[in-house]
């Protein structure tokens, strides 16, 4: 019985000297391999980024586009103001839209046509290259995604000229009516 149990501590102390050597091998295997003869390294330095900008004027110097007290069927009012984009992002695109409000609006015939010449509230020498908005004035584009394509910047700056004409119908509901407008320019690249 003696004997068994000294067999039995023997073979325990073999199995754990051989644990023992196989671990010790796997990590000298580990550490003679992990350090290579050779290696190299490459370093990419100095990144920076930026944003582009997206820039609109107009020459209206803070004035409204219209001020008319008593406008008149047949005799319209006209009126030119310049946009320009002047920032870095091109492509970029302008639009017009708006809002308008009071009785009169839905009397009043409006033309929106962009071309070149003319300056804020001075139409002349002004030249369409297309009409981009006929309707009453009540039916302004509203918002970005229905606005009036004005025109598309490929460079920096580029400038539009728009003349607005506005005309009263000739019908008795139109009397003594009044209406105002608010004109949005907007450019997204």
């Amino acid at each position: 019985m003696l004997m068994q149990r000294h067999n039995k501590l023997f073979s325990s102390i073999i199995r754990l000297a051989a644990v023992a050597t196989a671990m010790l091998m796997v990590t000298i295997l580990v550490v003679t391999h992990s350090e290579a003869a050779f290696s190299d390294t490459t370093v990419n330095t100095a990144n920076s980024f930026s944003t582009g900008t997206v820039v609109l004027t107009d020459d209206d110097l803070g004035n409204a586009l219209f001020s008319s007290a008593a406008v008149t069927p047949g005799v319209p009012a006209v009126s030119c103001i310049v946009v320009s984009y002047e920032g870095s992002l091109v492509p970029a695109d302008v639009r017009l839209y708006g809002t308008s409000s009071g009785t009169l609006a839905p009397y009043l015939d409006t033309t929106i046509e962009v071309g070149t010449g003319g300056s804020f509230g001075d139409c002349t020498g002004f030249s369409s290259s297309a009409t981009i908005f006929t309707d009453t004035l009540d039916n302004l584009p509203v918002g970005w995604a229905s606005g009036a394509a004005v025109f598309t910047a490929t460079t920096n700056p580029e400038t539009r000229t728009l003349r607005f004409t506005v005309d009263v119908q000739n019908v008795p509901a139109a009397q003594g009516e009044a209406a105002s407008a608010d004109f949005t320019f907007e450019a997204q690249d």
